[in-house]
């Protein structure tokens, strides 16, 4: 993997635009990414299966292993992972002294952080505020209508909703367009099962615990299969804030394994709901037992997701994690459109579902919008490469 972090390392992502600016952002790496053989760059796209292959790598659990690994990065096994995610993810897991940073008061930190920098440069920020629509004359795109009637004009809109909600936004005239047609036609990753508890700490020794865990319970039954592998996160081993004195919180999820079709026709307010609730969250119980046998003695609050909560508060069609675009068979398109100053970005364009894909996503939707953002971008590469 060494080369191909190497390769990925050496022309970033926050150099890349698909216009002529692309000539002055991208001409400083060059050197370091020929340097780092860029034979090697076809790979980059393959599946990570087909590196793991080319590495001669038969052992069993490390196969799965590195399944898990990606599934967990990407919502699909190493057969449907692209490499470069992984060239990524390696290059930063191998790094001399690298360690796995926890953000103290949580993510909502990291979210206020970029909240700052929107107000910073002159942005304002609305909550609870949906897009009734794109407005559009003349086949360009120039602001959004809100569902209150408010109209933002804009010179450039940047869209993050996903491929299956974009139609929903669009005049029937755009939204029947072939471009449209294919995004929405993308088939779906599943989605997530979820258990948030508060809970009594009180003789216990968070400190000996580790602040996350993967459980799987079955190694031959894969990655994708349900009730199988939970992810555990325990923040009040690195961040006692985040919780009252002598409490604690913890996070456990399945990882894109949930089917939606088991909840689709549910009421929310059903007790048929309200008891398959408890009935698929009782496996996340069972892992977290593993780590704190007498959690729920010790729960004074719990709450359970499920692929209605995901769909609710999240926006998420069928509560899903992203597009399920596999490696070698399919790609995810880019930020640009045929509308005219619309521009995407999100979990259903290039480079794809996570949060470092998804980050690239806004970086390059950030370069597409014109030819105006190129002396920000230079100042900032000189900032971060110089």
């Amino acid at each position: 993997m060494k080369p191909l972090a190497a390769l990925v390392e050496a022309l970033p992502v926050p150099a890349l635009r698909l216009d002529a600016g692309a000539l002055l952002t991208v001409a400083p790496f060059l050197p370091r990414f020929l340097a780092a053989g860029p034979l090697n760059a076809q790979q980059l796209n393959d599946p990570f299966a087909r590196t793991v292959e080319r590495a001669g790598v038969t052992d069993p659990f490390a196969r799965r292993w590195l399944d898990l690994l990606c599934f967990c990065l990407s919502g699909l096994p190493a057969d449907g992972t692209v490499t470069a995610e992984m060239a990524m993810m390696f290059g930063e897991f191998y790094k001399p002294q690298a360690i796995m940073d926890y953000p103290v008061g949580g993510v909502k930190s990291l979210v206020e952080a970029l909240v700052k920098g929107l107000e910073s440069h002159g942005g304002s920020l609305r909550l609870n505020t949906p897009v009734k629509q794109l407005v559009m004359s003349s086949g360009t795109c120039h602001g959004v209508e809100l569902v209150n009637g408010d109209v933002l004009e804009a010179s450039s809109v940047v869209c993050n909703v996903s491929a299956w909600d974009l139609p929903k936004l669009l005049p029937t005239s755009v939204s029947s367009q072939t471009w449209c047609r294919e995004r929405a036609a993308m088939p779906a990753t599943k989605s997530f099962m979820h258990l948030h508890v508060g809970f009594d700490a009180r003789s216990l020794e968070l400190k000996q615990l580790q602040p996350h865990y993967i459980c799987l319970e079955d190694w031959t039954r894969g990655v994708e299969a349900e009730e199988n592998a939970v992810l555990i996160s325990i923040p009040s081993v690195e961040d006692p804030s985040l919780a009252p004195e002598d409490c604690g919180v913890l996070h456990a999820y399945t990882p894109a394994t949930e089917p939606w079709e088991r909840w689709k026709d549910l009421d929310r307010r059903s007790a048929e709901y309200k008891a398959l609730k408890e009935q698929r969250a009782e496996f996340l119980w069972k892992q977290l037992e593993r780590i704190i046998p007498d959690l729920r003695q010790r729960s004074k609050v719990h709450m359970i997701g499920t692929p209605l909560t995901h769909q609710r508060f999240l926006n998420r069609h069928q509560g899903s994690y992203g597009p399920r675009i596999k490696a070698g068979e399919a790609e995810f398109p880019g930020a640009s459109t045929p509308i005219a100053g619309l521009v995407l970005c999100g979990d259903s364009c290039f480079p794809g579902i996570g949060v470092p894909a998804v980050a690239g996503s806004g970086l390059l939707a950030a370069h597409a919008t014109g030819l105006e953002t190129l002396p920000a971008q230079l100042k900032e590469l000189q900032r971060l490469f110089s």
